[in-house]
């Protein structure tokens, strides 16, 4: 807020504008052409204002004239008590205690001014000439009005109808610093206009002065200033202009915020058309990005880009904001960030007039930053750009020439990763070159879907993440799920009965034929698989106490105690294949460790041992529930159970237990030509409260005849 002082006439409410005056292109140490003093200057307004740096204002007490023309005064009653004086040097305010100054002191008037028994100081970074020292701001430099019983004595009046010419400079040469050359001068910039959100409002609010921000086609920051307006102006109420063109103001400041004050509205001519609406020619994206070499850079006037949008608003897996779009199929692509949330769908085809928009990187990802919405057009709907086909090394390669563009990969051997083994967070995916990261936004419509354990073919645009390369699919239909368990694509192998699985070696992978879901049901096998836990596989051993869901590699039960530390479990070579449980949908209900046989053809009276381990001795938790089921075919949907010895299958967090498990299927696996799954599943929620057990299978043995 700006501090005003009144007479009686007006209310104490009203507030106080400051103003700055234009420095003048003419010189004005010249002799006036008419109505000469015989005055002249003895310092420039420039020296003078040296003589305040901070604190309570100055007294000044030696014999100096400055002398300066008024480039502002009250007549529209944008100003009040004050007018602005410039010289060669500078400007400065005269706070003076009378109304319609503009009778005596109009706009093109030279003045001279005796400063002897006149106070320097200033208002909020705004030097000021007046009568005496403010003790209500006297710490902050305040100055009294100088009474009107002393303007003679101080202010002899000169020529009238002096020339004015205002510098014309750029937003970015004015600074918010006391001595600023600017600060109450004439000034002209060019190429402004008001802000979008302020071009339907009048130049002051009802009741309050109006800040209204004027900037121009590039609006970084320093390319920004504030409009301010006295509502007690004659065009407090006037509609601003909507166009672009010219500004012609006194500059000031008012703590952080640089101002600008028109005389009246002859000084906004803003004709013109707006940024980003004249005619344009057609940059490349390719060339776009090739401006960015490092540091914030802005892109030229009246050109435009092209492209089809690559992203999908519609599942919410970026920010409302951003869109990705690619000119044409292997060629460039960009983030594009709108000032606000935008309607463009996945193939619609867009113009941008990218006039003076700001590039920049965020987090490592270049894009052109808060273009207005106004800025881009729908020209066609249901477009496609095919992606790059390629592999993991070739991405990792080339990321920064592909990013924001569509690549495919096929024959991906592995995910894991997410949240719970859903494509919330980061996932990672191998295929036989590397790996890569594929990132789901937590609010994605499909954050919570679990993915597949392999992919035939995944379709997703490269968008980093600080150093981190990463991919986003659009939705579900860009990943084409791999058949069969991961990681092997056939069943058990039963070659010579019988089948021994210990998991010592659990550490290059799961075995052929064996795997883990979650989501089983009496009605499914599972609706995807578990995903390891660390999240770079299971060659990382993790303790029993550990509370992560997902598929884990412990340490056995078999020659262990419940008190050995995780060192200790790392370094044990008896090796098990274990789940740990959470309240994650799919887990509890709906943890399995399966075996797929591939078929039974001449076989049969299968036995299958194993050892159901409970593992984590922590006091107190839930009891699972297990037991073995078997179903026939590629995806049963039924299933049977088995019998098991013991009847009731049971893991408990706080007891470390090897509990030995046999089932005999008789003949109901005999001579079977289908795929077999047999299953050790949870398919009841837990009981009890707290935290789930560690639950593992060690030492599985499956034979027949």
């Amino acid at each position: 807020m700006l501090r005003v002082k009144y007479s009686n006439l007006f209310v104490a409410t009203a507030a106080l504008l400051i103003f700055s005056v234009v420095a003048c292109k003419k010189s004005f140490d010249q002799p006036a052409t008419t109505g000469d003093p015989g005055l002249v200057a003895t310092i420039s307004i420039k020296d003078l204002k040296t003589r305040y740096t901070a604190g309570a204002a100055v007294a000044i007490t030696d014999n100096h004239v400055i002398e300066g023309v008024v480039v502002c005064d009250d007549r529209s009653g944008n100003y009040y008590q004050q007018i602005a004086i410039q010289d060669a040097t500078g400007g400065i305010l005269l706070r003076l205690g009378s109304a319609n100054l503009f009778n005596t002191y109009p706009v093109g008037r030279k003045l001279y001014v005796k400063v002897n028994g006149l106070y320097l100081g200033q208002y909020s970074g705004t030097l000021q000439l007046g009568g005496g020292i403010d003790s209500a701001y006297l710490n902050q430099g305040g100055v009294t009005l100088l009474a009107y019983n002393l303007f003679d004595k101080h202010i002899i009046k000169g020529a009238l109808n002096q020339p004015i010419v205002p510098i014309e400079v750029s937003a970015t040469q004015l600074t918010t610093t006391l001595q600023d050359p600017y600060i109450s001068t004439l000034i002209r910039l060019k190429d402004m206009e008001f802000a979008v959100t302020d071009t339907g409002k009048t130049y002051a609010d009802a009741g309050q002065s109006g800040n209204r921000i004027i900037q121009g086609c590039s609006v970084p920051a320093a390319n920004r200033i504030t409009l301010r307006t006295s509502n007690y102006s004659n065009f407090a109420e006037v509609k601003v202009p909507a166009g672009n063109g010219a500004v012609v103001g006194v500059y000031s400041y008012f703590g952080s915020t640089r101002q600008l004050t028109i005389r009246d509205t002859a000084d906004v001519r803003f004709n013109s058309t707006r940024c980003g609406t004249g005619p344009t020619t057609l940059l490349s994206i390719a060339e776009l990005r090739s401006l960015y070499t490092g540091a914030t850079t802005y892109a030229p006037t009246n050109k435009r880009i092209t492209g089809v949008v690559i992203s999908d608003r519609a599942t919410n897996n970026l920010n409302a904001q951003n869109i990705y779009i690619q000119q044409g199929s292997g060629l460039a692509g960009i983030c594009v960030r709108f000032s606000s949330a935008h309607s463009f769908d996945l193939g619609d085809s867009i113009d941008i007039n990218i006039t003076g928009q700001e590039l920049t990187e965020f987090n490592g990802l270049l894009q052109l930053n808060s273009v207005p919405l106004g800025y881009a057009t729908r020209v066609a709907t249901g477009k496609s750009i095919a992606p790059r086909t390629a592999t993991f090394a070739a991405i990792q390669t080339n990321f920064r020439a592909w990013e924001s563009t569509l690549v495919k990969i096929i024959n991906i051997t592995s995910l894991v990763g997410g949240t719970s083994g859903r494509w919330g967070g980061s996932v990672t995916m191998t295929d036989a070159t590397g790996t890569l990261i594929a990132f789901t936004s937590t609010a994605a419509s499909f954050a919570n879907n679990i993915f597949p354990g392999t992919a035939d073919s995944f379709v997703g645009y490269l968008t980093p993440f600080n150093t981190v390369k990463q991919i986003a699919i659009r939705n579900l239909s860009d990943v084409v799920a791999g058949a069969g368990p991961p990681p092997g694509s056939s069943g058990i192998p039963l070659t010579s009965s019988p089948y021994i699985q210990n998991f010592d070696g659990i550490a290059t992978g799961l075995p052929q034929g064996i795997s883990v879901k979650i989501g089983a049901t009496s009605t499914s096998i599972g609706t995807g698989d578990m995903p390891f836990y660390p999240a770079t596989g299971l060659g990382s051993p993790t303790a029993w106490n550990q509370t992560s869901a997902g598929l884990k590699n412990f340490a056995s039960f078999t020659g262990m105690t419940s008190t050995n530390d995780a060192a200790v479990q790392g370094a044990h070579t008896n090796r098990a294949l274990g789940i740990r449980q959470t309240s994650a949908a799919g887990y509890d209900p709906g943890a399995a460790f399966l075996l797929l046989l591939d078929n039974t053809t001449a076989k049969t009276n299968f036995q299958l041992s194993f050892l159901l381990q409970s593992l984590d001795a922590t006091p107190g938790g839930r009891t699972t529930a297990w037991r073995v089921e078997y179903g026939l075919g590629d995806n049963p949907s039924t299933f049977t159970s088995a019998t098991t010895n013991p009847a009731t299958l049971t893991t408990n967090l706080g007891t470390f237990s090897s509990t030995p498990v046999t089932v005999s299927f008789g003949s109901a696996l005999n001579n079977i030509n289908q795929k077999v799954w047999i299953r050790i599943v949870t398919l009841a929620a837990t009981t009890g409260s707290g935290n789930r057990p560690s639950s593992a299978i060690d030492d599985v043995q499956l034979s027949w005849n």
